[in-house]
């Protein structure tokens, strides 16, 4: 017996047992992904129901229409075009 209990020969890490190992922790990784992932997409579709349940407008003629038109800063001089 070696340090702390543990046999002093050569310990050989077998594959079967070390993916026996993580085999939990993946799947707990997965399921929290898929838990998160699903959470999201509810927390989506009721956003989206809620909004589209609101009153949209009032809506404009022309969006983007120059609203300072006038009141340029810049000149026909200063027009590099």
């Amino acid at each position: 017996m070696g340090t702390l209990g543990t046999l002093c020969e050569k310990a050989q890490m077998n594959p079967v047992i070390l993916v026996g190992c993580f085999t939990p922790l993946i799947i707990l990784f997965i399921v929290m992904k898929l838990a998160v992932w699903i959470e999201a997409v509810n927390t989506e579709t009721d956003y989206v129901k809620r909004e589209s349940k609101k009153p949209h407008g009032p809506y404009v003629a022309n969006a983007y229409a120059d609203v300072d038109e006038e009141e340029e800063e810049y000149g026909d001089r200063t027009d590099y075009r």
